[in-house]
């Protein structure tokens, strides 16, 4: 098949904050380059940036209290460019420990939680604004394409091609068929996310996480609360532990006041979690229902939801960064300290990091591994080492279980993590239905009363996440063998992806024909959040990206 090709100098894949702080550092770095007359000129140079999602911004979900530090690098005065992004700062701090019906407040915020004076941010609003500013210096945007495939030549990554469209859903071209376009580039640096498509297959390419722990991941989802004027209490944040969350799930909850008579509040649960019934958004709705949240949020009515994946392995799970032609920043490079609940700044840091290296490459004209190199190694001598390898044992400890896990993390705190313990891959930690419950099927989601405003079920939800995605074209979500799924995993674990998913995408229904359940697909309910393709005890579910510009519509989350 015949494709357009692009060229460029460097492209960045995913429009997140490490990207494009990426893309401004590399911009202002050739620009100074040139306006000191130095050589060699790095003149007419193309920088290109792609995101899967219909804008930037699109599929972008965070809590999110920011730490300015690496903004303040990047751009020094941003409080004096209309920060566009900053919703409140945060004023007033409460840290809950939750009962079925009580609310125990602490004396004080847990060490490395503080956030008095810090912004709250909509983090969607984060990367439109440091879009403008990488456009406005010259940045090359293409929203709407999602990257499938690395191109490789002479076993270098030599950049991205992105996805076909119109492709019906047996596989064949529609009379409104475009083939994917490759991108050639110098250097490609992948900023996905977590579980990013190319990410996966330049580390599985290149064996990146040879001698490093597997990848660990949490599920946020969270809803925008629109309130009754003046009943929002201004820059409030309040974090939550315990209940709904048992003690061997670890978890929690946040509660924003943003602009606007509005709330943020969201849910995060480990994906490692051991029951197999474990579902992120019926917890999310029971947290809303805990007596002492209702008297906070009861009022108001759900505007918007989404939900997503993330890394919470910490410098335990961060792969080799740089491959030939290629380096991995942001989420996909599990660049997020579980202690704290924050990595917006370090995958920022790590994307000017990453960016310093492009520009020795442009420099040199060549993107060995070599020169790459200097990536790798200015990102283990920077700050996000300094802030993360303390933490480095925060996931393992919370296997044991969340108690035996914070008194194992306080420990480490006085007197370091010392070395590095091991951990399994999410999927493993789930146990089998009869082990968590002996013969007794899931519990009933009855125990509380869904009104379709402030308590809302999943479907309602997926509608407030605006997601949407083309009927007519193949499923992006892979099952390898479905009988599986009627058969194994409906005996041993109850089919928990009817649960865990965020969206109602799995769904069993009986099937006439072969007298059982069969699995349903229904893809277009999808947020992109990629719990599944984590969590799934058979790994028998792979997530793809479908057409370009479709999916969820976050916009304010």
């Amino acid at each position: 098949m015949e494709r357009e090709t692009m060229p460029v100098d460097v492209l960045f894949v995913g429009g997140g904050p490490a990207c494009l702080a990426g893309a401004i550092r590399l911009l202002d770095l050739i620009s100074a380059h040139n306006a000191s007359g130095a050589e060699p000129k790095l003149a007419e140079l193309q920088i290109g940036l792609i995101d899967k999602g219909s804008e930037i911004g699109s599929h972008a979900i965070s809590g999110a209290v920011l730490d300015t530090k690496a903004l303040d690098e990047l751009i020094p005065d941003w409080k004096n460019q209309d920060p566009s992004f900053v919703e409140r700062y945060v004023e007033k701090e409460t840290f809950l420990t939750l009962t079925k019906t009580l609310a125990i407040p602490a004396p004080m915020m847990p060490p490395g939680m503080e956030d008095h004076g810090s912004p709250i941010i909509s983090i969607a609003k984060l990367q439109k604004w440091l879009a403008a500013q990488a456009e406005a210096r010259g940045m090359m945007l293409f929203a709407g394409f999602a990257g499938t495939q690395l191109l490789y030549e002479n076993d270098a990554v030599v950049g991205v091609r992105t996805g076909d469209k119109g492709i019906g859903p047996d596989g064949t071209p529609k009379p409104t068929f475009e083939p994917g376009i490759d991108i050639q580039a110098k250097v490609t640096i992948l900023g996905e996310g977590p579980r990013g498509t190319l990410t996966r297959q330049l580390i599985n390419r290149y064996q990146l996480d040879k001698g490093r722990q597997p990848m660990a991941y949490e599920i946020g989802v969270k809803e925008i609360i629109e309130m009754p004027p003046g009943t929002v209490q201004k820059g409030e944040v309040i974090l939550t532990f315990g209940y709904p969350l048992d003690l061997n799930t670890f978890g929690g909850a946040f509660i924003y006041s943003l602009a606007g008579d509005r709330y943020a509040v969201g849910m995060m649960v480990g994906l490692d979690a051991k029951d197999p019934a474990m579902d992120a958004h019926y917890l999310l709705q029971k947290l809303k229902d805990h007596p002492a949240i209702r008297k906070i949020l009861g009022a108001g009515k759900v505007v918007k939801y989404g939900a997503k994946a993330v890394t919470v392995g910490g410098w335990a799970s961060v792969p080799k960064l740089c491959a030939p032609g290629a380096m991995i920043v942001g989420d996909s490079a599990s660049l997020l300290n579980p202690g704290r609940i924050k990595g917006i700044h370090l995958s920022m840091k790590s994307g000017m990091l990453a960016a310093e290296a492009a520009f020795e490459a442009l420099k040199a004209g060549v993107s060995t591994e070599a020169v790459l190199a200097v990536y790798q190694r200015s990102f283990e001598e920077s700050w996000i080492r300094a802030e993360m390898e303390p933490m480095k044992n925060f996931h393992p400890a919370m296997e044991k279980g969340v108690i035996g896990g914070m008194a194992s993390v306080g420990l480490s705190l006085l007197f370091g993590p010392g070395e590095q313990k091991p951990f399994h891959p999410d999927h493993e930690g789930m146990r089998m239905n009869a082990a968590v419950r002996g013969q007794h099927p899931y519990p009933a989601r009855d125990d509380i009363k869904y009104d379709g405003t402030y308590i809302v079920d999943k479907l309602t939800d997926v509608f407030h996440s605006g997601t949407k995605h083309e009927e007519k074209q193949p499923a992006h979500l892979h099952v390898v063998d479905k009988n599986i799924c009627a058969t194994q995993c409906a005996t041993e674990y109850g089919n928990p992806c009817t649960r865990f998913c965020p969206a109602q995408v799995y769904n069993m229904h009986f099937d006439e024909k072969s007298g059982r359940n069969e699995l349903q697909i229904d893809f277009s309910n999808c947020v992109h959040c990629k719990t599944c393709d984590i969590r799934d005890p058979y790994q028998i579910i792979t997530w793809v990206p479908p057409e370009g510009g479709q999916g969820p519509e976050y916009g304010i989350l």
